[in-house]
């Protein structure tokens, strides 16, 4: 099948799944569903399959139509499952996954990047870069039986990887783990290969409800109110407040249907005579080009209005945000937005969608833009375009977010639990930051890292005796 068919059958069903969810007896369906799966799953003893099919189901329902439509049912088979597999002993899910074929071939796949790629779970890329760091970072070495470490594990797919590269287990009476989720929902099947562990999991968790849902959890797992965008450098971004402005409104997001490029479209082609130009910056994913997302721009009838911008530089991003007026998220789901933050810290305003969710709705406040309905998204524009000049996103952005604030915050969350515990606190977490990857911010800090590092290489999995 095409490509672009795929996405268009895809993107139809994600934007009526709202709607349909609505529907008992379409819940109930996708419930049946679920329970099929899950039950199958059992079948061949993948617990971690079977966790994810009813998790998939709470996801969808409890995020879109909220937690009342989840019905007894699910609940109860939920309660269930969790007390068998996860909250046992043993937690099942996770020796499950430990022993599929997928983690297997994340273990040789890491292996053939070679040692100092595997224990960072870094990537390589064609230019080496030694202070990028992996998906794994050293945020405080293991000192004394009386002083864990600290592990910072970046994305979803992170945490498979890391239970697939390393005896997690045997690591939690070392380390506690930080965990910045890539997605928001945080229904995921994933977290729960570090549930029971006998260390704190702290989840970042930008939006309330997935705060919310971790908090509920328990146990030792533990939210704390950052996200990916909370780690900005804000000296990377200079203050665009008293720059001439040639955009009214910039754009920055893939070319992915979900980016909602088409309401942006409709919206300007409403208001035409009180815009000047806009910007769109993205570049392909998927099989979605930038031809696709002219498409829709001719069809709304508004190319006069748009230059658009494919694969620039970080550089050139920075200085586009400087000469717009206003920036915009219409994501329906956004977990890790960093675009937001670079545009606060360049002292331009956002717009962001009603239907978001991922971001912190307390980090769009009065001082740093405005929240829109898709309906009334047009008269937004314009009322932002006008009023521009009254917002100070980036005197609230320094006193409230970017790396060194994240920080202090987390540094202090994770020096309270640990004294809780009863141990001790000597050293504080080191500094890193978002470049868009993640960097230490000292190089002294990285050094420090890089020796600690060490320690990790006794806990990797050995392939051979999987």
């Amino acid at each position: 099948m095409n490509v672009n068919v795929l996405q268009s059958i895809k993107y139809f069903f994600f934007e009526k799944k709202e709607v349909l969810l609505k529907l008992f007896f379409v819940r109930w369906a996708w419930l049946l569903v679920a329970l099929s799966c899950c039950c199958f799953s059992l079948l061949k003893k993948d617990f971690y399959s079977g966790l994810g099919a009813l998790l998939r189901y709470e996801r969808d329902v409890s995020c879109l139509v909220g937690k009342d439509k989840l019905g007894g049912t699910y609940k109860y088979c939920l309660y269930k499952y969790k007390k068998k597999y996860v909250s046992g002993i043993q937690n099942r899910v996770l020796t499950s996954y430990v022993d599929s074929g997928s983690a297997e071939n994340c273990r040789n796949l890491f292996k053939s990047f070679g040692h100092q790629h595997l224990v960072r779970m870094k990537y390589p890329k064609p230019v080496h870069d030694p202070s990028r760091q992996g998906d794994l970072i050293m945020l405080k070495p293991y000192l004394s039986p009386k002083e864990k470490g600290v592990l910072f594990v970046q994305y979803d797919e992170g945490v498979q990887r890391f239970a697939s590269l390393f005896d997690i287990e045997k690591l939690a009476q070392y380390y506690r783990f930080v965990i910045e989720p890539s997605t928001s929902g945080y229904q995921n099947v994933m977290f729960f290969l570090t549930f029971g562990l006998e260390t704190d999991v702290v989840f970042e968790a930008q939006f309330e409800p997935d705060y919310n849902y971790i908090k509920d959890i328990g146990h030792n797992f533990k939210p704390i109110r950052l996200g990916a965008g909370d780690w900005a450098d804000s000296e990377l971004f200079d203050d665009g407040t008293n720059v001439p402005k040639e955009y009214d409104v910039v754009m920055i997001a893939n070319w992915l249907s979900w980016k909602r490029h088409d309401l942006f479209f409709e919206s300007i082609g409403k208001i035409k005579k009180h815009i000047k130009k806009v910007a769109v910056i993205g570049y392909p994913i998927e099989g979605r080009t930038l031809d696709d997302v002219k498409k829709e721009c001719r069809y709304y009838g508004v190319c006069d209005l748009v230059d658009f911008y494919e694969k620039i530089s970080s550089e050139k991003v920075g200085e586009m945000l400087r000469k717009s007026k206003t920036g915009i998220l219409l994501s329906k789901d956004e977990g890790a937005n960093r675009g937001i933050y670079e545009c606060f810290f360049s002292g331009v305003p956002i717009i962001l969608s009603s239907q978001n969710r991922g971001v912190n709705r307390d980090h769009v406040n009065d001082m740093v833009g405005m929240v829109s309905s898709d309906d009334e998204l047009a008269d937004v524009i314009v009322k932002m375009i006008n009023e521009y000049r009254s917002f100070k996103p980036r005197e609230w952005a320094l006193e409230n977010t970017g790396f060194v604030n994240s920080t202090r915050k987390l540094n202090i969350y994770l020096k309270e639990l640990a004294l809780s515990s009863g141990e001790k606190w000597s050293a504080d977490i080191f500094t890193k930051h978002n470049t868009p990857h993640a960097r230490f911010a000292y190089e002294k800090e990285q050094m420090q890292a890089d020796e600690a590092v060490a320690h990790l290489e006794s806990f990797l999995r050995d392939p051979a005796q999987q």
